[in-house]
């Protein structure tokens, strides 16, 4: 079975850690891949960079463009993509050496069409990570990531896909945060099966002044795209559930955000709208994760003794 990996990189003014980057994958022991670097518009070195790697290795491919956003450069990567499954990896990450060979591996025994693995936040990798394997059908594999489960992660980062998954048209939406959310969960419930495992081997470095560790009022993206899929799933009670807590739960996030950053009044009053029209069934349903039943909890005490418990 031909196990051709297209590893998309979009860039933008990453010169620090692209290298890095780059070198982490050119280092895989699954050398079967192409690596397509998407310049997104960077005004710093990080174009020139990846043309001097595309110089020295054949492997690596650049892809020159006007400044558009992740989510444009991404899909920009995906259709020039020749490979059998699709890998994103970010400017600033870095890959265990054994990442895509552990990944093509599982998809073989396994038969999945998305997979994916641990990541670290810091530290450093150990030199044979060892992990557990699980394998799920879509439909679980949605409920997973729609109820926050550890074992699974929301980003498109760290996974596999059979690049089959994509020839229907299905990209990430350009102009969002949360765009990995977004598409993630209709590449699962399309997947027969996706396989997991739990050895981290794939490094986000978590950079103070990203998007994520910033307050602007893009946050709200999240608010719209669960929105979205519970609308997706209003017909399918099992993922409704699932996606009513999740959309609840980025409520309780951005009303927290909100008190620290500004406390605008008419965001509050949309969250806690949001909040209270799905806690009781939240709290009823086991499969809810603590913290968010916590949170419930403190909702009906009143939004201050959430905002007392955010502090602590």
């Amino acid at each position: 079975m031909p196990m051709k990996v297209s590893v998309i990189v979009p860039v933008y003014n990453g010169e620090a850690y692209l290298a890095e980057c780059l070198e982490s994958i050119l280092a895989q022991t699954h050398s079967d891949m192409e690596i397509v670097v998407v310049d997104d518009g960077s005004t710093d070195g990080s174009g020139s960079m990846a043309d001097n790697y595309a110089e020295t290795d054949s492997r690596v491919r650049v892809l020159h463009c006007t400044n558009g956003g992740l989510s444009i450069a991404r899909n920009r990567g995906i259709d020039v993509a020749t490979g059998d499954y699709v890998c994103f990896v970010d400017a600033d990450d870095v890959l265990h050496p054994s990442m895509l060979s552990t990944l093509c591996s599982m998809a073989l025994e396994t038969g999945a069409e998305v997979c994916s693995c641990g990541f670290l936040r810091s530290g450093c990798f150990k030199r044979n990570p060892e992990g557990e394997l699980a394998v799920f059908d879509g439909v679980k594999a949605v409920e997973k990531i729609l109820y926050q489960d550890d074992d699974v992660t929301m980003a498109a980062w760290a996974h596999l896909f059979d690049r089959r998954l994509f020839d229907s048209g299905l990209r990430f939406r350009k102009g969002i945060l949360y765009e990995d959310l977004e598409l993630l969960h209709q590449l699962y419930f399309m997947a027969d099966k996706v396989a997991h495992t739990s050895a981290r081997l794939y490094y986000y470095r978590d950079t103070p002044g990203s998007i994520i560790n910033t307050w602007s009022k893009r946050r709200l993206d999240v608010l719209d795209v669960t929105e979205g899929i519970e609308q997706a799933y209003k017909e399918m009670p099992r993922l409704l559930a699932a996606a009513r807590d999740r959309r609840m739960s980025a409520a309780f996030n951005i009303l927290l955000l909100n008190a620290r950053h500004g406390h605008d009044r008419d965001l509050e009053r949309r969250c806690m709208a949001i909040i209270r029209e799905r806690r009781l069934s939240s709290l009823l349903n086991r499969r809810v994760r603590p913290k968010n039943k916590l949170g419930i909890l403190l909702s009906y005490i009143g939004k201050r003794a959430l905002y007392i418990m955010a502090r602590v």
